[in-house]
């Protein structure tokens, strides 16, 4: 009896693994030293949904000055991770209760550092062997890489012939990966081939459909099926979008159980599941495209986040419509806190009751400062009602004054402008919150402080609407 009772222990503890409980895992290592001149935090992110992409935090760790770190974060499931540092990003797949020994190592030295541009990196595996799943994919990927390479030519002729050349490496992989009882490995290797297969079929998409996604299991939360999935409805998605019917749906009706309807006119979209999931990716590609309102698709997506059947799907309607509604045209300002030149928190809800020419710079950006030397001139003409904000995203806040000491033109202190200067040191929040994803980037906020225009024109441009709003009452 006693011997039943452990095995039904082991059961359960199986079953409630299985079932969604969260479980730690270990990321440790050491970063290259260069890493350290330009921010001593490493984070770990994964993907919230793969409809909005956005990305979800699991942790943050001090890059000690020797260069070491430590992530320990739950998951659920074998889960894909990316790794940053600054703009440096590091990939892995983590599973469950494991310990990740790494190396995260140095940039390329000919890399680009833009803003807003990631530089991929690699990472070292010091704890695993080759039946690690991190190294298994890698396995797999130098493989299929090289088969990509040796059939070149039929690939790009498409020929008819090369569908039975994938069929046999699949089946290869496969016999060869299946063995090791990694389910997220299978998946990744059948998901790439249905990439794969989708890329070269120029006709008879019925057939991919029915092989990869009709009466198959629908894996909303897999990043692999998701490309594909993506990759395989584009056209479809394109095709509704494109139609006057679905504009008049969005700009006029509103309404998602009717927009959801339209979209079932398309036999491959019978599913529920499958076809909201194309109806949110059909919004979030073109609520920016001048034939939709974007009032009217934050609508639609308020509705979808309560209507969907599929729980992720409502999650990434919600994500979305928070995503697309930054610095979005009457919508509030977010209240973001920034360091003044002394250090002191200030938020641009502190100057509720002005109108604000926000603009976003850096030091190194030459076309941010050349234009910044016109503000002066305009703050001197319209300086009554608008207030201008510049924010610094550069790393260091010593960065900003410096650069402002060195020029007299730009310094509020030496010319008593008024001139608000602030600095973020966080990019990441900055292009969240904000929306900003280069710079320089201009917006214009109303005295209620919601967003009046976004983008706004730079100062080159700005001044007719600047006299239109000094001669408001």
């Amino acid at each position: 009896m006693l011997r039943h009772f452990f095995i039904l222990v082991l059961i359960i503890s199986h079953l409630s693994r299985a079932g969604g409980q969260s479980i730690t895992v270990t990321v440790k290592g050491k970063a290259d030293r260069s890493y350290l001149p330009e921010t001593n935090a490493l984070s770990a992110f994964t993907y919230d949904d793969y409809v909005s992409y956005k990305e979800k935090e699991l942790a943050t760790s001090v890059i000690d000055a020797s260069g070491n770190f430590s992530l320990s974060f739950p998951v659920t499931k074998t889960t894909p991770v990316f790794l940053t540092a600054d703009n440096a990003r590091a990939e892995l797949v983590v599973e469950p209760g494991k310990t990740y020994d790494i190396g995260l190592l140095a940039k390329d030295s000919g890399a680009v550092n833009m803003l807003g541009m990631t530089v991929p990196v690699e990472l070292e595996f010091n704890n695993s062997d080759t039946s690690e799943l991190n190294y298994l994919i890698a396995d797999f990927s130098n493989r299929y890489e090289a088969f990509l390479e040796y059939h070149h030519p039929q690939l790009a002729r498409k020929s008819p012939a090369i569908f039975g050349v994938i069929d046999t490496m699949k089946a290869l992989c496969v016999t060869k990966y299946s063995k090791l009882n990694k389910a997220y490995l299978n998946t990744h290797i059948h998901y790439t081939f249905a990439s794969l297969e989708e890329s070269i079929t120029l006709r008879e998409k019925e057939k991919i459909f029915q092989k990869y996604l009709e009466t198959k299991p629908i894996l909303l939360d897999n990043s692999d099926y998701m490309i594909f999935f993506h990759q395989f409805f584009s056209v479809t998605s394109n095709y509704f979008m494109a139609k006057g019917e679905i504009e008049n749906e969005i700009n006029n009706k509103q309404n998602f159980s009717s927009l959801m309807n339209l979209f079932g006119q398309s036999k491959l979209l019978t599913n529920d599941t499958i076809r909201e999931t194309v109806v949110l990716k059909s919004l979030s590609e073109y609520y920016r495209y001048p034939a939709y309102k974007t009032n009217a698709v934050l609508a639609l997506l308020d509705q979808a986040s309560k209507q969907c059947k599929a729980e992720i799907n409502r999650r990434a309607a919600e994500n979305l419509r928070k995503k697309l509604a930054v610095m979005n045209t009457g919508k509030p300002v977010p209240s973001f806190a920034f360091k003044d030149k002394d250090g002191k928190n200030v938020s641009l809800g502190d100057f509720k009751g002005k109108y604000i020419y926000l603009n976003f710079w850096a030091t190194w950006c030459a076309s941010c400062t050349q234009e910044m030397m016109l503000i002066p001139d305009l703050k001197k003409s319209y300086g009554g009602k608008i207030v201008f904000v510049s924010i610094s995203v550069d790393k260091k806040r010593e960065t900003m004054s410096n650069f402002l000491k060195k020029n007299p033109k730009l310094d509020p202190d030496k010319n008593n402008t008024g001139w608000i200067f602030l600095h973020c040191d966080n990019y990441k929040k900055v292009k969240e919150e904000f929306r900003v994803l280069t710079v320089p980037a201009y917006y214009l906020i109303d005295p209620k402080g919601n967003v009046l225009r976004s983008p706004a024109e730079n100062p080159i441009d700005i001044e007719p609407i600047l006299l239109n709003i000094k001669g408001k009452k």
